[in-house]
């Protein structure tokens, strides 16, 4: 599990490069750099959406190996019967988790885990409990709150990425500030510590 989190900071580098990007030519340039931060906040929730994609997966093959307590929706989880997906090899080699490796990705990778719903349906997979409650258990500002700013930052996200950033009624660009994005980045990655934390030990 050790390399799902090392995947996201490797990403969140990148996310945090942009910015270095944005503040090095934006002291000595005349053009809209802008577009720099827009794409911080598409990479940003792309990185979170990776780690969960990542995290679900590498859980779920640990429940398959007998390594993780199996969960109720690991149990519902539909497997193809398709050759192309590889049932005939389950078959074949039963020891082999390739074939489920494949299944998972091939069931999941269409599906986006961003919004704080969908990332708690998701991690449901390999946990029983609901991960909001859990990871905010000590947390002053609630789950409810980290689970509405979560969604604020996917909303901005979405503008960005489904409506250019132009805002409908005047038609024309939104402001983005440095300062939001910063703070976006600093919130992810500590929702990111709490998740990986509680999932790394149950």
């Amino acid at each position: 599990m050790k390399n799902v989190k090392l995947h996201f900071e490797q990403n969140i580098i990148r996310v945090k490069n942009l910015g270095l990007i944005y503040n090095t030519i934006g002291t000595s340039s005349t053009l809209d750099l802008s577009d720099i931060l827009r794409a911080q906040y598409v990479m940003l929730v792309s990185a979170l959406d990776h780690f969960i994609h990542e995290l679900v997966k590498f859980g779920m093959l640990e429940i398959y190996n007998g390594n993780r307590k199996v969960t109720k929706k690991f149990k519902q989880f539909i497997l193809s019967t398709d050759k192309d997906i590889l049932f005939q090899k389950a078959i074949m080699e039963e020891k082999n988790d390739v074939w489920i490796d494949y299944q998972i990705r091939h069931r999941n990778g269409f599906k986006s885990f961003q919004e704080a719903e969908k990332i708690k349906e998701a991690i449901s997979l390999i946990i029983d409990t609901n991960i909001w409650e859990e990871i905010t258990t000590n947390s002053e500002s609630g789950f409810q709150q980290i689970k509405r700013k979560l969604n604020l930052i996917i909303d901005r996200r979405n503008q960005i990425s489904h409506e250019a950033d132009i805002e409908p009624t005047y038609q024309e660009l939104r402001t983005i500030y440095i300062d939001d994005v910063k703070d976006s980045i600093l919130f992810i990655e500590s929702l990111i510590n709490r998740i990986y934390n509680f999932c790394n030990n149950t």
